[in-house]
């Protein structure tokens, strides 16, 4: 019996789209519960580690999770600007866009509730500043206010706010690279390299847990994105007027990005003298082949080239080793205090 003939006939639905197999496997892969893991695993085992930390070491671990936190929850928040734009009549009309996007907005929602929930229970005393959301008049965690982190996730909003508001294929090209490329590839992926290190000399097991689920959750967001910023592309290529410029607004994004993000690797390492063994120039390096992969090799740009990349984020490096991130995380704590009485009151 011929295999294909098995499957149920779909009408609007195309099976063959890539985005309805990236949508089919968040419904697979995606289903994960994170109050469900954390019952599971439970705390204790990772308390007992933390606990046994020095205090450098805490504030390592505290500076990573701390722009994990508010990019998930940033992320979250733009997951449904996300879902307005793939209905742009700049891209193909395509249900399995809408329904894919569905999917990246739960997602993202359950990778701020595993966060929310693992510093709640296992980091207090590195977070006695959190509970103040930033919709109810709160600020980012003054951890990541102090680093690029913050400026990127906050450069985020806008441009995902243009994209979804009547943007053209250049706004769109902007939020998707800041998006998919810059914060989920680059800067979390970057991320991942950084805790791998770390959990070699401090194993954190149900931490460890929810980043494996997470990790997989983000490697669709990414194909989804690079297809989209493909998709403009080639539009771009065809010589269609309202899509010139669609390779520049993604290159200078990158560019833009690799600021925030090389500034946010050495605030999690160096800065710190790094306990945990990180590796500052391994990180930029990671992160550099992350991005050429993704800007050069799957997205073919022709206006620029890997060595202009990696010249960017050797400029951010040396800006980086200037900053005074302690004084800026005091001034936020300052402000974060503030507004929690504010609120209080």
């Amino acid at each position: 019996m011929d295999a294909s003939a098995s499957e149920p006939a779909t009408g609007r639905i195309d099976r063959d789209s890539t985005y309805y197999e990236l949508y089919q496997k968040s419904v697979e892969l995606g289903t994960w519960d994170a109050e469900k893991l954390v019952e599971k695993v439970g705390f204790e085992e990772d308390r007992e580690v933390w606990e046994g930390l020095d205090d450098d070491e805490k504030e390592q671990w505290a500076r990573l999770i701390a722009y994990f936190i508010d990019g998930e929850h940033a992320v979250a928040q733009d997951a449904r600007r996300i879902m307005k734009t793939v209905s742009s009549p700049y891209f193909d009309r395509s249900i399995e866009k809408e329904m894919f996007a569905s999917a990246l907005a739960l997602e993202e929602a359950k990778h701020t509730q595993f966060f929310d929930l693992y510093i709640s229970n296992v980091m207090t005393d590195k977070f006695p500043q959190y509970e103040l959301d930033t919709r109810r008049g709160g600020i980012q965690i003054p951890r990541t206010e102090a680093c690029g982190a913050g400026e990127m996730f906050e450069r985020q909003g806008t441009l995902q706010a243009q994209a979804a508001d009547g943007g053209d294929p250049v706004d769109i090209a902007r939020a998707a690279t800041n998006y998919h490329i810059g914060v989920e590839g680059v800067l979390a992926r970057g991320g991942y390299f950084a805790k791998n290190r770390m959990m070699q000399e401090a194993p954190l097991t149900l931490l460890n847990k929810g980043f494996q689920f997470i990790s997989t959750d983000e490697g669709r967001h990414i194909t989804f994105g690079l297809e989209v910023l493909e998709e403009l592309i080639e539009k771009e290529k065809e010589g269609l007027p309202a899509y010139q410029g669609v390779q520049n607004a993604i290159w200078e994004q990158a560019v833009e990005d690799v600021g925030y993000i090389t500034d946010t690797g050495y605030f999690i390492t160096a800065d710190l003298g790094d306990p945990l063994d990180v590796d500052f120039d391994d990180l930029v390096n990671r992160g550099a082949r992350l991005a050429g992969d993704m800007l050069f090799d799957t997205l073919e740009l022709d206006n620029a080239t890997a060595r202009d990349y990696m010249q960017a984020a050797a400029d951010a490096m040396e800006e980086a080793q200037g900053n005074d991130y302690g004084g800026v995380i005091e001034q936020y704590e300052h402000i974060y205090d503030a507004k929690r009485q504010a609120a209080g009151d």
